[in-house]
């Protein structure tokens, strides 16, 4: 599979946490901060007083919230985040902006915060297909993994599917 659509604005961060690189979107639209679990695995969580919401209305499953602290082009950062295990990327929203007290200059991607400058960046996206329609009556039985029948719209794009755990 080839990579070669390209995100329109510069909207990515690399974060580092725990000295691990982990892709960051920076989400004006967000007011919460979340993170995904995996990428602190091991870190204790406190109960959530945040019910979140997703695009489409559908709640957010949060774990708890955590304090996070990373870096971005060597900075030092600290974000009070929610961690879910329902999300793609680590997203750092108005909150966190705000907080820091961030200057966003769209045109050249550069991030201010007082006298420290982060640059973000475009993501290279694969082509992937993140919802199908089965195709046939079909159970998967719980704690099973199986080969489902689906048809794709879009037959541009590879079936890589997984479903079940």
């Amino acid at each position: 599979m080839s990579c070669q659509l390209v995100s329109p604005t510069c909207i990515y961060v690399t974060a580092y946490v725990d000295g691990k690189p982990v892709q960051c979107l920076l989400d004006s639209g967000c007011e919460r901060s979340v993170t995904l679990r995996n990428v602190i695995p091991d870190t204790k969580l406190t109960h959530s007083r945040y019910n979140l919401t997703v695009a489409d209305k559908a709640g957010l499953p949060i774990l708890g919230d955590t304090n996070l602290h990373f870096k971005v082009d060597g900075n030092r950062f600290e974000a009070n985040v929610s961690v879910s295990v329902a999300i793609d990327d680590f997203l750092l929203g108005s909150d966190w902006l705000e907080a820091n007290g961030a200057k966003w200059d769209f045109a050249t991607g550069a991030l201010h915060f007082g006298n420290r400058v982060i640059r973000a960046y475009r993501r290279t996206l694969c082509r992937v297909c993140r919802q199908v329609t089965v195709s046939e009556n079909f159970v998967v039985p719980a704690c099973h993994k199986a080969n489902v029948p689906v048809e794709m719209l879009d037959k541009d794009i590879p079936i890589l599917i997984a479903i079940g755990s």
